[in-house]
């Protein structure tokens, strides 16, 4: 129950920033995300922070692919589907920007890799700078300037 609530409170974090009119709820991509981290070979986690930092990345994975089938145009497009026995709860938005997102990750991965891994902790994770810092063994300055520097090298490189 404790992991399902910090699962929850990671989605709810996410999609909070997002457009309103989209169909991704928190509880299903809780359901996806849980899918994804506990499906597939045991994952050694080392503490909370870890744990976090795991879920931080495969959410990201979840809501980038969402958006990608999303806006596919063999499958409808942007269309909306909704079916009635999925509506529990106000969807909460995805926006489409979130694909041009990822894909500035990626390329600051290849600038400085702490830094992309701040974006994603923060941002994806929802992570203070010092549950960062802990997850990634830094101080919290470090990551405040990692953050910093990733903030706007990403927002030059999106526009």
């Amino acid at each position: 129950m404790i992991v399902y609530q910090e699962l929850r409170r990671l989605a709810n974090h996410y999609l909070q920033a997002e457009r309103s009119d989209h169909t991704l709820q928190p509880t299903a991509l809780v359901h996806e995300l849980y899918l994804k981290l506990f499906s597939s070979k045991p994952v050694v986690l080392q503490d909370r922070a870890h744990f976090l930092a795991v879920a931080a990345r495969q959410l990201r994975h979840i809501v980038v692919d969402y958006a990608r089938t999303r806006h596919a145009q063999k499958r409808g497009g942007s269309e909306e589907k909704v079916h009635l026995q999925d509506v529990v709860e106000p969807a909460i938005p995805v926006d489409h920007r979130v694909i041009e997102l990822d894909l500035a990750l990626q390329r600051l991965e290849q600038l400085d890799a702490r830094a992309a891994q701040v974006v994603e902790l923060r941002f994806f994770g929802g992570l203070t700078d010092r549950e960062v810092g802990t997850a990634l063994d830094i101080s919290p300055a470090t990551v405040k300037r990692d953050w910093e520097f990733a903030r706007s090298w990403l927002l030059k490189e999106i526009g």
